[in-house]
């Protein structure tokens, strides 16, 4: 950069820029990634806080106002990947690896084992609600439902909007992990 008003360097154009350092690849990658991950971690954050919310008025006897549905073993399961987004958070700081593998293995765990084993087991439910729905059956049934909506119905959406999260979120923490390691190789060397 030069100073206002200052002159160029004699015997210079301007394209010899080719010489200069350049950013690192592995630093690029990083800079572009970790916004991305953030915002998924945020956004899971969102989510959790939503499922906190059921399960707090649920459990509450003084918060009665919303007929709430009885809760399931998966949210109590799946609210747990609060611990691996905040590791995921704070990991992005000082490119902690440590931290970062905690936030990875959580989330496969926690949260995206604990999603897609719901989503398999109800599966048969979701059927069933599909066939009473298409041959008119699904008065007598009477499904369970929040503010009017079918909460399998809900429920689903809610899982398939999770697994999309989680796995971009792992993919952008993959991204990250290979690029600290490769940073973190060639520091030792």
């Amino acid at each position: 950069m030069s100073l206002p008003g200052s002159q160029r360097v004699a015997g210079t154009d301007g394209s010899d820029f080719h010489h200069r350092e350049r950013i690192a690849e592995h630093y690029r990658v990083s800079i572009e990634t970790k916004p991305r991950l953030r915002i998924l971690i945020y956004l899971h954050f969102v989510l959790a806080l939503l499922v906190l919310f059921q399960l707090v008025t649920y459990h509450v006897p003084l918060i009665k106002t919303v007929k709430t549905p009885r809760p399931h073993l998966w949210q109590y399961i799946w609210i747990m990947t609060i611990l691996p987004s905040i590791c995921g958070l704070l990991s992005m700081n000082k490119n902690h690896l440590f931290l970062m593998k905690l936030f990875f293995r959580g989330t496969v765990t926690l949260g995206l084992g604990t999603i897609m084993t719901t989503i398999i087991l109800n599966l048969s439910d979701l059927f069933t609600f599909k066939k009473l729905k298409s041959n008119h059956h699904l008065d007598e049934v009477e499904p369970q439902t929040f503010l009017g909506f079918p909460l399998l119905i809900l429920w689903y959406i809610f899982l398939i909007i999770m697994v999309q999260i989680h796995a971009f979120s792992l993919y952008m923490a993959n991204i990250l992990l290979h690029s600290w390691q490769q940073y973190k190789s060639t520091k030792q060397n």
